[in-house]
């Protein structure tokens, strides 16, 4: 047989054979769908440039890119290790994505603050005493003891600044705790270099201190706060209850007016009294 004769048979067969017809792959592409209206929302919602949709955001953002965590991305922080976590994120970004897409962006879609573990997966030591060795920090206290979340001290950490402009915990947020009565508060149990002045310590300080605050920055020592001096004026002393009205004159006069006049505007409040 030649090379002619073998051609006609393999033409001869094909001819027998019916022609396939072209199947469109249904399943596949219902499956390549679904994939891609689950993933799709995800991975939107872990890219930085999504946040600023929100009018609030913004800023945020840039704080964020001016930070030392610019370069750990938004799933470092804002979802939890591990397998469990990205799942409990993907099942609250899915519908979150879509609800902003008919609703438009609303702030309860935002990232959640981050948890203690997520911070833990780089900050794998405990911190004692700060950078610049001024402050005792005792992290492994508050963390496996207490069991705070590190946000509740660092919340100026990366998206936002404290009211000095820094990202890093103002001490008015440490004073939450160390009022003196959930934790200690004195000024040497957590500042190194922060003993108390001997002017404080003189017995006549109370009277005296409004005289020395005209010529001695206060606010080196007392700036964590602007209602630091508020807090104590506003109280009445321990001295002004039960029969003070009518007892307060003999105070006075065993002991003098210069403490007096501290508060009560140099005699100005004698005088509506005692014309």
């Amino acid at each position: 047989m030649d090379e002619r004769d073998e051609a006609r048979r393999v033409e001869d067969e094909s001819a027998d054979k019916p022609a396939r017809s072209f199947r469109f792959p249904v399943k596949s592409a219902i499956a390549l769908v679904v994939i891609v209206l689950l993933v799709l929302p995800v991975f939107s919602l872990l890219q930085p440039g999504y946040y600023r949709r929100y009018a609030d955001m913004a800023k945020r953002m840039d704080n964020w890119e001016a930070s030392t965590h610019a370069k750990v991305p938004c799933s470092g922080c804002h979802v939890d290790p591990g397998a469990a976590g990205f799942l409990t994120f993907s099942a609250k970004a899915i519908p979150a994505f879509y609800s902003q897409l008919l609703q438009g962006p609303e702030p309860t879609n935002l990232f959640s603050v981050p948890g203690r573990a997520a911070c833990q997966e780089c900050h794998t030591g405990y911190r004692q005493v700060s950078p610049n060795g001024d402050l005792l920090i005792p992290h492994r206290a508050h963390v496996e003891v207490l069991k705070l979340d590190c946000a509740v001290c660092h919340k100026d950490l990366v998206h936002s600044v404290n009211t000095a402009g820094y990202n890093k915990p103002a001490m008015a947020g440490c004073l939450k705790c160390h009022n003196g009565k959930t934790a200690k508060a004195e000024c040497v149990d957590c500042h190194t270099r922060k003993q108390v002045p001997e002017s404080h310590r003189a017995k006549s300080w109370l009277a005296d201190h409004s005289t020395a605050a005209k010529t001695v920055d206060c606010g080196s020592c007392h700036g964590f706060t602007p209602d630091y001096c508020r807090d104590c004026h506003a109280k009445r002393p321990k001295t002004h209850v039960g029969n003070w009205k009518t007892g307060h004159g003999v105070r006075a006069k065993a002991e003098g007016t210069k403490g007096c006049l501290v508060c009560h505007e140099g005699g100005k409040s004698c005088k509506k009294c005692h014309d």
